[in-house]
């Protein structure tokens, strides 16, 4: 094969393979469709619901808390609760948009996450936002102090692509700004993040936090 031939095979071959990579953080292409909690039972929208691993044995649900690095702090932190006993707090999931009067919550579409009334007061927002994803931590951790609907506090709940448990319906959440404002673009995988023998949840770049949700009484 003459030297330009073969260089010109190469770069044909180098193109089709870089094209046909997925991007670690690239969502596979996914209709709406309903949540499910760890019952069966289909996901409200807008109600609480408490969000933990599937198998509870390193850590339990997801909570808020005041403190970081030994300090009080407002906004709070989302993280997972140290004792797999313990539930954590229980959030709303309310869908954005047109589609805020749903009656179920729907995979593949954007959200915000509001926390309710925590224990501990604070005046900062009370949805989920991630400041700047693309920062190093804490930029990059989930805190409290967003607000419904803005690039910072979009959210998609997405099916987990390979489930710890055929039998659990389990999903990852991915943060996406540039859906609902200005913001990179593409969507975010939420992970969790060891800080300081602390779990956070924020963008880290590595495998995605699979959750199951339970309905809070």
């Amino acid at each position: 094969m003459k030297p330009k031939v073969l260089s010109y095979v190469v770069f044909l071959v180098f193109i089709i393979t870089t094209q046909s990579l997925p991007s670690a953080d690239a969502a596979a292409p996914s209709e709406l469709r309903e949540v499910y909690d760890v019952t069966g039972k289909k996901v409200l929208h807008n109600a609480p619901y408490y969000i933990g691993p599937v198998i509870w044995a390193k850590g339990g649900g997801i909570k808020l808390t005041d403190t970081k690095d030994k300090k009080k702090v407002c906004p709070f932190y989302v993280v997972q609760d140290p004792a797999e006993v313990n539930r954590g707090g229980h959030f709303n999931f309310l869908l954005n948009g047109k589609d805020n009067d749903e009656k179920y919550l729907l995979t593949s579409h954007t959200i915000s996450i509001e926390s309710g009334s925590p224990e501990v007061p604070c005046d900062k927002g009370s949805y989920w936002q991630i400041p700047n994803v693309k920062a190093k931590a804490p930029s990059n951790f989930i805190t409290t102090g967003g607000s419904i609907e803005t690039a910072v506090s979009c959210f998609q709940v997405m099916d987990y692509p390979k489930p710890t448990s055929p039998k659990v319906h389990s999903y990852m959440l991915q943060h996406c700004p540039s859906f609902c404002g200005a913001g990179p673009g593409g969507c975010f995988n939420v992970s969790l993040i060891i800080d300081k023998g602390v779990r956070y949840l924020g963008y880290g770049g590595t495998a995605p936090f699979e959750f199951v949700f339970q309905k809070a009484k």
